[in-house]
């Protein structure tokens, strides 16, 4: 009985611990750099750590900053209204085979992301679907009202 009704506590408050995941990924964005607004998601950003880079080329740093990672695929793909895939092909995973099988490349696309990375580990993101990138930030500005530029 109890744990049928966390369970609905959990369902009732998705919406809830959905947007609260999107402001926590967020508030975690660096704002040292331009294009990392901390008003909102803009067109890119930019993410240190993301990779590592030596003499033999590229290599994918596990830890938080992929975490970040998987936690906005997710939610861009919830708010375009698919099915979140399995973590052996969520975007880390397909980055890390990406980097793996091309030690030399420096680039990687999907559906939602362009990511350039680079030798100091640094990497940018730009998002692919401004559409998503908008519902993000709508979800900001019910957080924190007057923080966002209207609407052009």
């Amino acid at each position: 009985d109890n744990i049928l009704t966390t369970f609905e506590q959990l369902h009732q408050s998705k919406s809830d611990v959905f947007e609260r995941g999107v402001i926590n990924v967020f508030k975690r964005l660096s704002w040292d750099y331009k294009s990392n607004s901390p008003c909102k998601f803009g067109k890119k950003i930019i993410v240190e750590g993301l990779v590592s880079h030596t003499r033999w080329g590229f290599s994918f740093n596990w830890g938080w900053r992929r975490d970040q990672l998987v936690d906005l695929e997710r939610m861009l793909m919830l708010l375009d209204g698919k099915p979140i895939p399995d973590n052996r092909a969520d975007i880390a995973s397909r980055l890390s085979d990406h980097i793996s099988q091309q030690k030399t490349s420096d680039s990687y696309a999907d559906a939602f992301f362009k990511i350039k990375y680079f030798q100091k580990g640094s990497a940018h993101i730009t998002f692919l679907r401004p559409d998503l990138t908008d519902k993000l930030n709508d979800i900001i500005a019910r957080h924190y009202p007057g923080m966002l530029p209207p609407k052009q």
